[in-house]
This record gives structure tokens, sequence and C-alpha cells, in this order.
């Protein structure tokens, strides 16, 4: 299956913690040599499915996050071997970089009650970044099934990154 469909043709790709965590760890085991990590790596275990997703998320105009999911990315690292974290660092920064992502904060405040009790302020500031933009079709990819359910459940594009 292609990477890209035609529902998918919109301007502003919103990413989750796992897409984001994904890419940086296929690096880190691939090229830094990370091996303690390879367990961690669930969808992007080869070249051909790191480039699939990385065609993915360059075929958006615009790419954006929540400045919570890099809270969600500094809890991850901050629990890997303390020698590794500054390259784990560069990395992250090397990806958002690359992908010219930007990071938006949603205050709490913002949120739907609801959705921050049974998502988290994590995942409830993306769904309401899709809310934001709405007009702009956004995509969501994540690797929750929850946030995959809840996206398509309130009409937003949405994409598990496991189906790329």
């Amino acid at each position: 299956m292609s990477p890209l469909q035609d529902d998918d043709k919109r301007d502003l790709l919103i990413l989750d913690t796992g897409p984001i965590r994904e890419l940086i760890l296929h690096h880190a085991v691939f090229h830094f040599g990370f091996e303690k990590l390879r367990d961690d790596l669930q969808w992007l275990t080869t070249q051909a499915s790191y480039s699939r997703c990385s065609q993915f998320i360059h075929s958006f105009r615009r790419r954006t996050t929540s400045a919570s999911v890099v809270s969600e990315l500094n809890y991850w690292i901050r629990e890997t071997d303390e020698r590794g974290q500054a390259r784990l660092w560069h990395r992250a920064y090397d990806e958002f970089r690359g992908m010219e992502v930007n990071e938006e904060v949603v205050p709490l405040a913002a949120m739907d009650i609801e959705m921050v009790t049974r998502f988290g302020p994590v995942d409830a500031s993306l769904i309401e970044l899709a809310r934001q933009h709405q007009k702009e079709r956004p995509v969501v990819l994540t690797i929750d099934r929850g946030v995959h359910g809840q996206c398509q459940k309130a009409g937003f594009g949405v994409r598990l990154l496991q189906e790329l």
C-alpha cells in the first residue's frame, strides 16, 4: 500500500509522540548501534519502513506537534542510558529540523476535560490542535489506537504509523 492515500492529500500533519520516537529509535539502533533500544523499536524496523514514513511525513505542506509531545520525548529519553541521552537529543533535534516541525502550545484550560481525563493531556492536546486547524484538513499520525478512534469519531484525518 502506498504511504500516501487520496484522503491524505492535506496541508497539515500533526505528529504524536510515537512516530517521532520511532524515527529517533530507528536511527539510534541502526546508525548509533544502541542495541539495548532494539526491543523498543516496533514499526520502523527496516530502512524501507523508515523511508515510507519519511516520505509520508514530507508529503504534507506543513508539520506540527504539541509542545506536550516534546515533554513526553523528554521523559522517554531520560529513562534511557545516561551515556546515550545527548546523542538521542541530537537526533531528536535533527528529526525536528529535517521535518521542519512546528511546536504549538495548547494550554490545559483550552483542552476538553473529558478528553484529558480519558487520554491524558498529551493526546488531548493533539486532538485540540486538529480541531483548531480543521480548515487545513489535518491528519494526525499516531501509534495509539485510542487516539486514532477518537480522531475518526471527530471527523479528523488520522493514520496509524503501522499502516504506512
